[in-house]
């Protein structure tokens, strides 16, 4: 007797595994993205994608309000897109939801920001392939720069790392934007991780707390092996130490 071949499984219940509907929950992951400026995409029908960060979550109105990139393109074009999805990482899981009512407005101190409906239901799954971490504040990690090769070096604070990327903090003077190129940049992590790299700039986002500077995200290239392996080092001994801090506070 031929055994029965076994029914596909609808991708719409693979999805229940991932899915999140609980309103507490939905409201406290979005809470955390907008505390840790988590850059989310919002991609629309033909590869359209925008890049901001969520800069509040208002329980009463029930909305997310989401900074506007003064340097953003298809902002357009997304504002009239009739499906949107929001992705953005929370530490290394993938957190996803569908965009609904989004619209440009003007906030109370006349800032123009977006806003949409707070998600009904998300998407929280798939690991990142490079884990990122926040340095400690002491000693400041930096990297010096030039943004063109004319210009005079700058000094911009490091906010996050991986091993494939990096974000700074910039303010308004600096003129980096997006599809900058900066070669030969240093980076300094701390007394024993320093290393050049080539920077592409991917986005540019407003700060929810300082609308006066930017988190610039960076591709990293360029480099040597010795580098590699002592960023890794360096990502690995924060995770230890950040772990660490977090078991002294319970």
């Amino acid at each position: 007797m031929d055994q029965a071949s076994p029914v596909p499984v609808p991708y719409s219940a693979r999805l229940n595994d991932f899915r999140i509907s609980l309103p507490m929950e939905i409201r406290t992951l979005l809470g955390q993205m907008a505390e840790q400026n988590v850059l989310i995409s919002l991609t629309a029908p033909r590869g359209i994608t925008y890049t901001t960060t969520i800069w509040e979550v208002d329980r009463l109105k029930g909305t997310l309000c989401l900074g506007v990139e003064p340097s953003g393109r298809h902002l357009d074009r997304i504002l009239a897109a009739e499906e949107l999805l929001a992705v953005g990482y929370l530490d290394k899981v993938k957190i996803q939801f569908d965009v609904h009512d989004l619209m440009q407005v003007r906030d109370t101190d006349g800032q123009s920001v977006l806003t949409c409906r707070l998600p009904r239901e998300l998407y929280r799954f798939q690991r990142r392939s490079h884990f990122r971490v926040r340095p400690l504040p002491t000693p400041a990690p930096v990297v010096r720069l030039r943004p063109y090769p004319e210009s005079p070096a700058v000094e911009l604070r490091i906010i996050d790392v991986s091993v494939s990327g990096v974000a700074l903090l910039m303010s308004g003077r600096v003129p980096l934007s997006t599809g900058m190129q900066v070669a030969g940049a240093d980076v300094e992590l701390d007394a024993d991780t320093r290393f050049v790299a080539n920077l592409e700039v991917m986005n540019v986002s407003p700060l929810r707390q300082d609308v006066s500077s930017s988190r610039v995200g960076c591709e990293m290239s360029g480099l040597s092996a010795p580098a590699l392996r002592a960023l890794q080092r360096f990502i690995n001994q924060t995770q230890k130490r950040r772990r660490a801090m977090a078991w002294a506070d319970l």
